[in-house]
């Protein structure tokens, strides 16, 4: 690879970057959606396939190490966290935990191999998340029908429920008698892992 060619992929590796810095500054501001945004740029960076290589590979960064914010539990309870607000029409939501407690893995076992959600007894990688968002989801393209661990994820049910049996001075903000559970842990988890790549870039200088 010529010095021209690794100026070019260096420039783009910094572009991905600053994609996942904007839509995780937008998704902090309320727009959660940008996730899919996000789950896009972290393919073109860590996806690689027999037909596709990937950002990280052309620049030979393979041997790198990434920091990761799980905490032992193997699922998304080492990621996310519950925020409450019973005066919103949204009472409970999932929020990025995005702390500076890491430890340090392979990029490898960062990508495919550490669990970051478990259905059925399955184990859930980043990869597989990143990969349902981006292929199937809005990312880069829209499937007809999600995978089956995908939409588990995305109802929340697994997850603490708020029944209302409050009163307003007014309407009630959220329906009240019914169990509301939070339905955004997908695009929580893709934040969380926004947080762990923008702090592994500047940690281990990829850019210097």
């Amino acid at each position: 690879m010529t010095l021209a060619d690794t100026a070019r992929l260096t420039k783009k590796l910094d572009e991905q970057l600053q994609f996942i810095r904007r839509s995780s500054e937008a998704y902090d501001q309320g727009a959660e959606e940008e996730a899919l945004r996000i789950a896009t740029s972290l393919r073109v960076l860590f996806h690689q396939t027999g037909a596709s290589t990937s950002l990280i590979t052309h620049l030979g960064f393979g041997g790198k190490k990434m920091l990761s914010s799980s905490r032992g539990h193997g699922d998304w309870k080492d990621h996310l966290s519950h925020e409450i607000n019973l005066s919103s029409p949204v009472p409970i939501r999932m929020r990025p935990i995005l702390s500076d407690e890491f430890h340090e893995l392979a990029i490898d076992d960062w990508w495919q191999h550490e669990a970051v959600f478990v259905h059925n007894g399955t184990n859930h990688s980043r990869r597989k998340l990143i990969l349902s968002a981006a292929n199937r989801d809005g990312g880069a393209h829209v499937d007809a029908d999600l995978e089956t661990y995908y939409e588990f994820l995305c109802a929340g049910k697994y997850l603490f429920g708020i029944t209302g049996n409050l009163q307003y001075n007014g309407p009630a903000p959220f329906p009240q008698g019914v169990t509301i559970y939070p339905t955004n842990a997908h695009f929580a988890l893709i934040r969380q892992f926004a947080h762990e790549v923008l702090t592994s870039v500047a940690h281990f200088r990829w850019l210097a």
